[in-house]
């Protein structure tokens, strides 16, 4: 009964033992197949990421795995970035991205992802709309998520991040997808931190490579604006930023000021990208500038220009001061790189600045040199203008008409202050279609800029006049002038501004380099040294024409009284009285004498002054050389008489007749021998020769007619030769000047103005001649005049 019962109990209302054993095996084989199922998938997707050759590749072959395994509408990846405070979202998947977005970054600290790296396991949040640790899921709750889960992720060395899961489900992740993520993150974690060991390899190879580059590259520019854009271009590269420029810096006006084209930049952003270098500028496109910075959030950023980030769509930037030796000379600027800029970029970049300073040194170098030779050449050429022109007014023209064209002004300006008896003059060059305005009066009363120049003394740049100091209450008159920009420089003399010269545009605003102002500030001084030689030379052409005035007055008072004299001595001369001798005939004799000298020597003034003028004209005609040189010796003989000197005649009884001027050769003659006389002692000797001499004895007459020549003419030699005290050694190559005597002081002892040996040379040499003189000291002088022979067939050959 019992045994009946008990099978009747085992067989009857539910599973035998055998039964029960074959369901568990049964389960434990289903267990088994998706435990099994979840290692091939696992293993799958360790493969997969492992052919992966970035992060975002990796989670991409990743999640289409994960996803038989386990549910999600969204994916991502945070991971720490460099000093462990940051999260950044590296790869994104699902169909329910939201307002995540690959590059967004959030903080570490107080996030679901330090929880769980922290405590090393996954944190799962089966509903979202429960959980209030994480601010971060406000935004997930907004968007519909239910439900979430936090996959920590570590590597063999360190924490690499998390993998993060969402559903539009509640409670959506189980213990099997938990094992499946946990088993998952390892792999997963290694196969990340490979990648961010290639992609690191890859990008400081390409870096290095890019360095490199642009190392070789940049060393054989010369052009700033190739450099500029070059740079410009691989700086954005090398950074992985969608846009960048260079901007210059100018320690004399303490302004940054970006240098065109950049790369991928905007023209407007180049021009309105112009500031002074000052903390706390509001003006400023970026109010700190003197240091590297960056910054991922330019319209949340209170270094930043807000207005100027939105304008022109700034999303992030970076910035690096460019430097040689210290010393700042401008920066470079990228901005919107994808997802950011990291401090690895900063450093990249610090790293690159130093190549990019010499690189642009070299080519700011190599222009100012290039430009200072143009400068050179331009004022060279305005100065040989200069120098050409006679009426310096008329030089000045010329000046400003080449400089605008040179500068490409719209119009250039001369001014010339004057004193107070004279005008200011004004010279005025304007280029085509462009209005003058010098000869406006108010332009010419209102001007502030004579009172600045002379007040600073120092060139004024305006490259916007209306913003400029000088332009308050002006404004009408600048508007009717449409000048736009202005650069002016003095004009100095001997350290008086006299005037100006100012280069306008009228067109559009300027920025007036250096150069630009160089090359004015060099043309200025040109100027006033050549107004300055221009008063000069008018002064001494003044001169000239007062002192020949005088020469023209005294001669004429001095032959006047000298007539009279001349005309009694005549008549005394005829008079009983002088027949009788004694006193009366030897003061006779001595008047006439000095009066010859005297007539002489104003003669002598006179022709000097013709001579210095270009009028002195001879007058030649068919003449014997020996009897003028026995009318010489006449002239002279009663003054050699009364120095108790010998006067020798030696003269060729077979010189040919010459074409010359009697009365100059006369005076010549004269000359010489008065100068004899007078310095030769009592009871001494003075010589008159004269010989006739071949080619070979005048070396160097024949001119441009060649040796041959030299050889057939032939000369006619004039000598005085005296036994006087001679001419001193250190002297005797100053004989020639004007107004020099060997014994300068007022109380010498021979009388005379120092002229007659000047004239007696300029003399000859009006007649083809040449002059030489030979002396001993103590031993008298010798002086030697050759003449050419000129036959009258010759004299009209010569003409004709």
């Amino acid at each position: 009964m019992s045994d009946e019962s008990e099978q009747t109990t085992s067989g009857g209302g539910g599973h035998t033992e055998p039964d029960r054993e074959v369901e568990r095996l049964r389960s434990l084989m289903e267990q088994l197949s998706e435990a099994y199922e979840q290692l091939e998938t696992v293993n799958r997707i360790i493969a997969a990421v492992n052919t992966g050759r970035s992060i975002e590749e990796v989670f991409e072959l990743a999640s289409e795995q994960v996803r038989a395994l386990v549910p999600f509408d969204r994916a991502s990846i945070a991971l720490c970035e460099e000093g462990g405070e940051t999260l950044r979202v590296y790869a994104l998947t699902g169909e329910r991205a939201g307002s995540l977005a690959v590059g967004a970054r959030g903080p570490l600290k107080g996030s679901v992802t330090e929880l769980a790296l922290t405590g090393r396991h996954t944190v799962v949040i089966p509903e979202l709309s429960e959980e209030r640790r994480f601010n971060v899921y406000a935004d997930l709750r907004r968007e519909g998520f239910r439900s979430a889960v936090c996959v920590p992720l570590f590597s063999m060395r360190r924490a690499v991040g998390s993998l993060n899961l969402t559903s539009l489900a509640p409670d959506a992740y189980q213990r099997k997808h938990l094992l499946a993520l946990e088993r998952l993150a390892a792999p997963l974690a290694i196969a990340i931190e490979k990648t961010q060991l290639l992609e690191e390899s890859w990008e400081r190879n390409e870096e290095l490579r890019g360095l490199f580059e642009i190392t070789r590259t940049f060393t054989t520019l010369s052009d700033t604006a190739d450099v500029s854009r070059r740079l410009a271009a691989a700086i954005c590269k090398l950074a992985g930023a969608e846009m960048g420029l260079i901007a210059a810096y100018d320690r004399r006006s303490n302004a940054v000021r970006a240098e065109a084209p950049g790369c991928n930049t905007p023209a407007g952003l180049i021009e309105e990208f112009h500031f002074k270098l000052e903390r706390g500028n509001r003006d400023a496109p970026l109010y700190l500038t003197g240091e590297s910075f960056v910054s991922n959030e330019p319209t949340a950023d209170e270094r930043l220009n807000r207005a100027f980030a939105e304008r022109w769509g700034v999303r992030s930037v970076l910035s690096v001061p460019l430097k040689i030796k210290r010393e700042l000379i401008g920066f470079i600027y990228v901005a919107n790189r994808p997802g950011g800029f990291s401090e690895r970029e900063l450093r990249l970049l610090e790293i690159l600045a130093t190549q990019a300073a010499e690189t642009i040194v070299n080519a700011r170098l190599f222009a100012t040199i290039q430009a200072q030779a143009e400068r050179e050449a331009v004022v060279n050429r305005l100065l040989l203008s200069l120098q050409r022109g006679s009426e310096p007014h008329e030089k000045v023209r010329e000046v400003i008409e080449r400089v605008g064209e040179v500068l490409g002004l719209d119009r250039c300006v001369a001014v010339l202050f004057a004193d107070d008896e004279h005008d200011d003059y004004y010279g005025e060059w304007c280029a085509e279609g462009v209005e003058p305005i010098t000869d406006w009066p108010e332009v010419r009363e209102r001007s502030p800029v004579r009172y600045a120049l002379r007040t600073e003394r120092r060139p004024l740049v305006a490259p916007d006049v209306s913003a400029h100091p000088l332009a308050a209450g002006l404004g009408g008159l600048i508007q009717r002038t449409r000048l736009k920009s202005l650069v002016v420089v003095p004009v100095t003399l001997q350290g008086r501004v006299i005037g100006s010269i100012s280069g306008h545009q009228t067109r559009s605003r300027r920025e007036w380099s250096e150069d630009d102002v160089d090359l004015l500030v060099a043309v200025a001084t040109h100027v006033g040294a050549t107004l300055e030689n221009a008063r000069l030379i008018s002064e001494l052409r003044e001169a000239s024409r007062l002192k020949d005035q005088f020469l023209a007055t005294l001669s004429h008072e001095l032959r006047t009284p000298l007539t009279a004299i001349n005309g009694w001595v005549e008549m005394l001369s005829e008079s009983e009285a002088r027949a009788r001798g004694g006193d009366l005939a030897d003061g006779l004799a001595a008047i006439s004498s000095s009066a010859t000298s005297l007539t002489q020597l104003i003669n002598d003034l006179l022709d000097l002054s013709r001579i210095q003028r270009g009028v002195l004209r001879l007058q030649r005609d068919l003449l014997d050389i020996n009897e003028l040189a026995r009318t010489a010796e006449r002239s002279v003989r009663q003054s050699a008489r009364a120095r108790k000197l010998e006067l020798r005649l030696e003269l060729f009884d077979g010189l040919p007749p010459t074409i010359a001027d009697a009365q100059r050769v006369q005076q010549i003659l004269w000359n010489l021998l008065s100068n004899a006389i007078k310095f030769t002692p009592k009871g001494g000797v003075v010589s008159v020769r004269t010989r006739l001499a071949d080619g070979g004895g005048a070396e160097g007459a024949a001119g441009g007619d060649g040796e041959a020549a030299a050889a057939r003419r032939r000369w006619i030699e004039l000598e005085v030769e005296d036994t006087g005290e001679g001419i001193p050694a250190d002297f005797l190559p100053h004989i020639w000047e004007r107004f020099r005597q060997a014994d300068a002081t007022a109380t010498r002892r021979h009388g005379g103005l120092g002229i007659g040996l000047s004239l007696v040379k300029e003399l000859v040499e009006a007649h083809g001649g040449q002059i030489e003189a030979a002396s001993e000291e103590g031993r008298g002088s010798r002086f030697n005049v050759r003449l050419p022979v000129i036959r009258l067939d010759e004299l009209d050959g010569g003409e004709a």
